[in-house]
């Protein structure tokens, strides 16, 4: 097969959705012999720019014309949108990928589109792509194709944390208001558990912008609490130390949520709410649940605190949809057909 390339505008991380689905993408475009070409945009993480080298990416420094008749790809880069009209003045690229990872249009998404220096969108749900297609569309004919995410499920190890006296929630977010509901804390101090049980919450990407939206959390004792700012202890750590995600938004419309993905692979059972692209991911009963208000929420989390066995289950069952969902083929089969 011989090699296809593809030039990255944006670099990738771990931390917010884009960065990390880039990150998990250069997994699957190596494993398919695609020649990866990096080109920052902004800041870099020194240690992810190790972990590209290491796979065999290139790393290039911006100028306006570097992608000058290259097939170029950006995960939702608002400096990549802002630098276009340069870009496209200093010679265009063969083709431009764009994927918004929101369910929202960015101004200078629509302007770039109205002038055709978009030549395909990428879309990561069903959800998401009815969402904004149809806005497109009324500019101008759109060329859209569907792609299901990569996630590497085989950089995490597969372990289920056994109960010590204590059940654990939590949430994982950067911090924004929009990622946060109101009445976040309201929810896990509605969570009962049996005797014996000690409640912990714990969440990670807590900073002064969730403070607004869901005010300062209670002080009468009625759960352990720990929270980090994002990026503060590593995700990984997070998702090992607790048993169930309550992972409510706070307006954000979740396009795909790989905050489900990461908690599948770890073995934690994940509530949602039944909306957005939860229902494409979740098998209600099964793999996690959805929930249509946040005292269901706090119900299923009870519910499940008192029947260690039924968690269990759900976890591991978890950890076996994933596996469904990801697959390398499945993944692949989008891009194939875009980097011919």
């Amino acid at each position: 097969m011989a090699n296809r390339e593809l030039w990255v505008a944006g670099f990738p991380g771990y931390c917010g959705g884009a960065n990390t689905e880039l990150d998990h993408n250069i997994d699957l475009w190596r494993r398919f012999g695609v020649d990866v070409h990096l080109v920052p945009m902004g800041d870099r993480d020194p240690v992810a720019e190790q972990s590209v080298l290491a796979r065999g990416c290139r790393i290039h420094e911006y100028c306006d014309n570097i992608f000058a008749g290259k097939m170029v790809v950006s995960f939702c880069n608002d400096i990549f949108l802002k630098k276009l009209p340069l870009i496209m003045q200093h010679g265009r690229p063969a083709k431009v990928i764009w994927f918004n990872c929101m369910t929202w249009l960015f101004e200078p998404e629509k302007e770039a589109h109205a002038k055709g220096w978009i030549d395909l969108f990428g879309y990561i749900s069903d959800y998401q792509q009815k969402m904004l297609v149809p806005q497109l569309e009324a500019i101008r004919p759109v060329n859209a194709f569907r792609c299901t995410p990569y996630f590497n499920a085989e950089r995490i190890e597969r372990r289920y944390r056994e109960w010590d006296g204590s059940y654990r929630m939590g949430r994982i977010s950067r911090d924004d208001q929009a990622k946060y509901p109101a009445d976040m804390w309201r929810i896990f101090d509605r969570v009962l558990l049996p005797p014996g049980l000690k409640k912990k919450v714990y969440v990670l990407g807590y900073g002064p912008n969730a403070l607004v939206k869901t005010g300062k959390a209670p002080v009468d004792g009625s759960f352990d609490l720990l929270v980090w700012n994002s990026n503060a202890i590593p995700a990984a750590q997070f998702y090992n130390g607790i048993d169930t995600m309550i992972h409510k938004t706070g307006g954000s419309r979740e396009s795909y949520s790989r905050v489900l993905l990461e908690a599948y692979a770890h073995g934690v059972v994940p509530i949602v709410e039944r909306d957005f692209a939860f229902p494409e991911l979740v098998v209600h009963g099964e793999t996690g649940y959805m929930a249509s208000s946040s005292d269901e929420m706090s119900f299923i989390a009870s519910m499940l605190a008192h029947d260690p066995a039924e968690h269990r289950r759900v976890a591991e069952n978890g950890r076996k949809h994933l596996e469904q969902l990801i697959n390398p083929e499945k993944c692949w089969a989008g891009w194939k057909q875009v980097l011919q």
